[in-house]
């Protein structure tokens, strides 16, 4: 079967430009469509679905800025749009980033300049549908199936407990014991007598105590309640982050099934296959992704790689390779230069202590383009606003949009 051609639609009034860009990309395998003014390019687009826009900025009748305005007033920015300029100024490139353009290239435009920003774009315009439960109906380790079959034991109990964060995996776990669909609580103070029939309007079968497990709330004072939601057919859910949690709430008690996801880091033989599963589901779900392979060595560095302790963990990183990198086989140095660039594959609402070591083996320039990326979006991880950054940073806004552009980290 032939692969699908990415289509590209370059918007430019001066016919030598549009045409020699459309030989280069040709050249390089990508399936290229020409609009020598806005109106053509509107008119365009209305007919055809395209993976990326080449938007020039100075134009007769529509300026390039003027068309990127109104796409994004009408929400018809639907891929990266690359704004071209043969005299445009920084203030021009952070408004067209502001509008929703995904980078800026100066004419005359090197080779190398465009095809590093156009592969940019299209890596970081990647939306990969989510992991669903049919990843643990279709794959066929016995890791999976033991999963399900742990699961299938929980489905008999009215009442059980879920240790974790309410992850990806931890919702499909919870859809395949139960339902989508449940009466969510999440404060103890919603505990109360009123709580039975509030669920029976809803209609709902299924309730969900999301870390409601707060020292004011004993379990044996609200046995009586959780009786009459099991007595009216209603399944009792808890999930709280830590196993003492529950140890301290149900005491002795034998009528609650905790269920705790399981670690991988126990037995890392598991971690290559699970990979690899994880790769194929993702490369099904998302028809318009390259083909993608693990090589061995890829899989040995992903299987030595220390602190790789859940199916969570393990996705969001094959996730990221998927996304980053250049070619069909996924070797070891796209696997180091995921964990170079994220430090450590723990989720970043680990208490660990960062560790940059890695700084130190790199050439200056990279090192310090590592640690401004880490530090800077650490900064706006904190829900930190543009302006507040800049104070924190001591860096003027202009020049913060242009270095956070720079890096490739987006606001």
């Amino acid at each position: 079967m032939d692969k699908i051609k990415i289509k590209l639609l370059i918007v430019d009034d001066e016919k030598d430009i549009r045409d020699s860009l459309k030989d280069i990309l040709i050249d390089e395998g990508y399936e290229v469509h020409l609009a020598e003014n806005a109106l053509e390019a509107k008119k365009i687009k209305l007919s055809k679905t395209f993976d990326l826009i080449l938007l020039d900025i100075w134009m007769p009748d529509i300026d390039g800025l003027s068309l990127l305005k109104e796409w994004a007033s009408n929400n018809e920015i639907n891929c990266p749009v690359i704004m071209m300029s043969g005299h445009g100024t920084i203030d021009t490139a952070i408004e067209a980033t502001k509008i929703g353009a995904t980078d800026f290239l100066e004419k005359p435009i090197s080779l190398q300049k465009l095809l590093k920003t156009i592969s940019s774009s299209l890596k970081t315009s990647v939306e990969l549908k989510k992991i669903d439960k049919t990843f643990f109906e279709e794959c066929n380790l016995k890791f999976v199936k033991d999963i399900d079959a742990d699961i299938s034991h929980h489905k008999t109990k009215d009442l059980v407990a879920f240790v974790g964060n309410k992850t990806i995996f931890i919702e499909i776990f919870i859809s395949m014991l139960f339902s989508t669909n449940y009466y969510l609580v999440k404060k103890a103070s919603e505990i109360n007598n009123n709580l039975l029939n509030l669920i029976q309007t809803s209609g709902l079968k299924f309730v969900l105590f999301e870390n409601c497990i707060d020292g004011t709330v004993k379990y044996k004072d609200s046995k009586k309640l959780f009786n009459e939601l099991i007595a009216n057919n209603i399944k009792i859910i808890f999930l709280e982050k830590d196993k003492d949690s529950f140890d301290r709430f149900f005491k002795n008690e034998n009528d609650v099934s905790i269920f705790e996801p399981p670690n991988i880091s126990k037995d890392r033989d598991l971690i290559p296959d699970l990979s690899n599963a994880l790769l194929t589901f993702h490369l099904n779900k998302n028809p318009n992704i390259s083909f993608k392979v693990f090589d061995s060595s890829a899989l040995n560095t992903l299987r030595n790689k220390a602190g790789i302790e859940s199916l969570e963990q393990l996705n969001k990183i094959i996730v990221s390779l998927i996304k980053s990198s250049d070619t069909e086989l996924i070797d070891k140095d796209d696997v180091d230069n995921y964990f170079n660039q994220h430090n450590s594959p723990i989720d970043q609402n680990s208490n660990n202590e960062m560790k940059i070591d890695f700084l130190y083996e790199k050439p200056l320039k990279e090192s310090r383009d590592l640690f401004e990326t880490m530090y800077l979006k650490h900064h706006l991880s904190q829900n930190k606003s543009i302006t507040e950054l800049s104070k924190k940073t001591g860096i003027e806004r202009t020049h913060l949009y242009r270095k956070l552009k720079q890096l490739g980290i987006k606001v």
